[in-house]
This record gives C-alpha cells, structure tokens and sequence, in this order.
C-alpha cells in the first residue's frame, strides 16, 4: 500500500514537473516572440500631423474631390513653383514633381529644371502674393490671381498682377498636379475663346 502511494505521489509530482516544464517554454516562447515584435515596431509609430488651423471640411469620393480641397492643393503648388528662390529652387522642384500626374511629369520636370536655371542664372527670386481664387470643379484646375513680386541680386523689380492656372488629374485616391502656366485675367483658365481652335 506505501509502495502503492509512493508511485502515485512520483506520478503526480513528474505530471506537474512536466506541466512546469510545458509551461516554462511557451512563457519562454511568448517572451521571444514579444521581443521580436517589439524590435521590429521600433521606429515605426505614426505621427498624425494636423494644422494648425482647419477653416473648411475637404472630401473625396470616387474619381472627384471638393472645392475646397482643389484650392488648397492649388495654392500650396503655387507656392512650392513661385515662392521660390535660387537656394531652394532645386529642392521645391523637386518636392513639386513628387506630386506630379505620371503623363505629365516628363514635361513638368523639363519646364521647372529651366525655371530653376533660370532663377540661379540670374540670381533671381519671386513672391506670388495671391489674391483671388477660382475653381474649376468640373476639369480639376483653378486659377490663381495675384501680384507677382521679383527681386533680382538684391534689386527688386517692379511688381505685376499674373494669373496662374493649376490643373490637376485625381489617380488612385490621390490629386496629382498635372499643369502650372501663367494665364490671363481675361482668360484664367486658358481656354480658347468661342469661335478659335
């Protein structure tokens, strides 16, 4: 009967000895597998950035985005191609042609790389101060009226009211700029009067 008991009590205690041990290395297994993830998410948290003042709601839907998204994006474009000096040209033209479409990045590469040279060349600077805002919903463009403010060396010249007009192409969720040329008041969007070409 002791014999008996003393094989139990040995069972029972190898049973828990084993469970322990089971035990032991999933703790064991769950700690490196923690670490690894831990490792692996270092450096990676997401930072969500608002500014510092949202005056209007923004929305976009299918292959549309709202008024007031296309002339934020149009004034900040703007900003990145005329508000420029020979120092930073390089780098905003190239901060610009990140966002440029696809099918016209090739042209507007071609055309900011000349306005860069242009403006290290000559040692010139510009300041688009805007001063009217006009969407185009429909064809995803806005032109902007302004004073166009250029100061060559350290001589500024004399100042003159300019339209530009932005256009865009929405692909894939996201607004690509796919035009920036100086229009006319008479004309903000460039297109042909009635009755020519």
């Amino acid at each position: 009967m002791l014999f008996k008991k003393y094989l139990s009590d040995r069972d029972n205690a190898n049973e828990e000895i084993r469970f322990l041990r089971m035990l032991v290395a999933g703790l064991v297994l769950a700690i490196v597998i923690g670490a690894g993830l831990v490792f692996r998410l270092i450096g990676t948290e997401k930072t969500v950035v608002t500014p510092p003042e949202i005056r209007r709601s923004f929305w976009v839907s299918g292959n549309a985005v709202s008024r007031e998204y296309l002339e934020e994006m149009a004034y900040w474009y703007a900003g990145l191609a005329l508000n420029i000096t020979p120092t930073v040209a390089e780098y905003q033209n190239s901060l610009f042609l990140k966002y440029a479409a696809p099918s016209e990045s090739g042209r507007l590469q071609a055309e900011m790389g000349a306005r860069a040279e242009f403006l290290k060349k000559n040692n010139t600077s510009t300041l688009f101060s805007v001063r009217n805002v006009t969407p185009d919903e429909r064809n995803q463009r806005v032109a902007l009226s302004g004073t166009l403010y250029t100061w060559v060396g350290d001589k500024k010249a004399p100042e003159r009211n300019a339209t530009y007009l932005v256009g865009f192409q929405f692909i894939n969720g996201r607004l690509h700029v796919s035009d920036l040329k100086e229009t006319s008041d008479q004309n903000p969007f460039g297109t042909p009067a009635a009755g020519q070409p």
